[in-house]
């Protein structure tokens, strides 16, 4: 049974001088093929403590099972052993700081886990980083759609453009306009907001845009002259030229 299996501790820290003659236990020697359930329990285990970020709590009501490892850890001064009672419960409500759920928040985003990080960004009272957050998870929620449902991936993307913008994020909010196929909004985020690098895309937006003007205007601003010569041609624009 698993719960025998776990005596094998007993054996590790006999091994280790870390029992006292009086405390001597019967317990099973290690053995590979006999042991492969409880190698397993054991690296279940460890990725739990491993990940842990401030406190791990362990509740058992399986003594018999828990006792080797918990007799391990206790002699290595590792645990505390506490009864399930109020105070127990009162000392596992430990809030989180503002810059803790940020740290977490921008951990997640990065990770583009955006749906739990904009709550996190929200318990952080950041509101710049939570809208940024929220409009990333919009904008990948429309780029899911697009080829299932492009009139529902069009109002998501939308949400997230107007978003973007409103968070002065202009690149970005100008990138979502042009992939909606309203090429002037987006120009005009280029020219207005972004830098002056930008300029090429905000005239390529005015050309699909069909303001054949503006987007000479502009690729002249950029000393993008042959641009500019081509799209007066294009939209008979002979004086500008």
């Amino acid at each position: 049974a698993l719960k025998s299996r776990w005596r094998v501790i007993y054996e590790y820290m006999n091994e280790q001088d870390m029992l006292e003659p009086a405390e001597s236990k019967s317990c099973p020697s290690f053995n590979d093929s006999k042991h492969n359930i409880l190698c397993s329990e054991l690296k279940q285990l460890y990725v739990a403590i491993t990940r842990t970020r401030q406190r791990l709590w362990i509740c058992e009501n399986t003594e018999e099972y828990c006792r080797p490892m918990f007799d391990y850890w206790k002699r290595k001064c590792l645990v505390q052993f506490k009864e399930l009672d109020d105070s127990l419960a009162r000392a596992m409500k430990v809030a989180s700081s503002p810059e803790e759920w940020k740290s977490r928040g921008k951990k997640l985003y990065y990770q583009n886990n955006y749906e739990m990080a904009t709550m996190c960004f929200e318990r952080a009272g950041d509101s710049y980083w939570e809208k940024k957050s929220k409009a990333a998870g919009l904008r990948e929620t429309a780029h899911r759609l697009h080829d299932l449902n492009p009139e529902d991936a069009n109002a998501v993307l939308r949400e997230a453009a107007e978003i973007f913008e409103s968070i002065g994020m202009a690149e970005s909010a100008a990138q979502c306009f042009s992939d909606l196929g309203d090429y002037e909004r987006a120009g005009k985020l280029y020219l207005e907001k972004c830098e002056e690098t930008d300029l090429k895309r905000a005239g390529d937006c005015f050309y699909l845009a069909g303001c054949h003007e503006m987007a000479a205007q502009v690729y002249a601003r950029g000393s993008f002259f042959s641009d500019c010569l081509n799209i007066c041609a294009k939209g008979g624009l002979f004086d500008t030229g």
